[in-house]
């Protein structure tokens, strides 16, 4: 397949408490309608930087797994065990390729992971 667009359009990311942020969000992604949220007006307000988005695992046997962020509970990415979980094309290396939900959420309230390390 050809690779996805990287144009990014203003998404509206609705955290646990039920409010309503706006963030930056790949058009290509949102188009697809697995991820939830909707197109955000001016009004609502830039999502800050101490909430961390909840997102899902996605894999390909061939590509490996990356992160997708999860707009909203009206996603249709992640199902319930039992279901075949959803799809979603994402780019690798100039092509795009379908990633399949390994089924988790990884929730907003997950432990932040430092990703640098300091020597004494």
């Amino acid at each position: 397949m050809a690779a996805l667009s990287t144009n990014r359009i203003a998404w509206t990311y609705t955290d646990d408490a039920g409010n309503d942020w706006r963030v930056a969000a790949q058009k290509a992604l949102t188009d697809q309608s697995v991820l939830g949220g909707s197109a955000a007006a001016a009004s609502v307000p830039p999502k800050p930087a101490s909430i961390k988005m909840r997102r899902a695992t996605v894999r390909n046997a061939s590509y490996g797994s990356r992160t997708v962020p999860l707009y909203d509970a009206t996603q249709t990415l992640v199902k319930p065990a039992g279901e075949a979980q959803g799809t979603i094309n994402l780019n690798w290396l100039g092509d795009s390729h379908s990633f399949t939900s390994e089924g988790t959420l990884i929730s907003e309230k997950r432990p932040r992971q430092s990703v640098t390390m300091q020597s004494a």
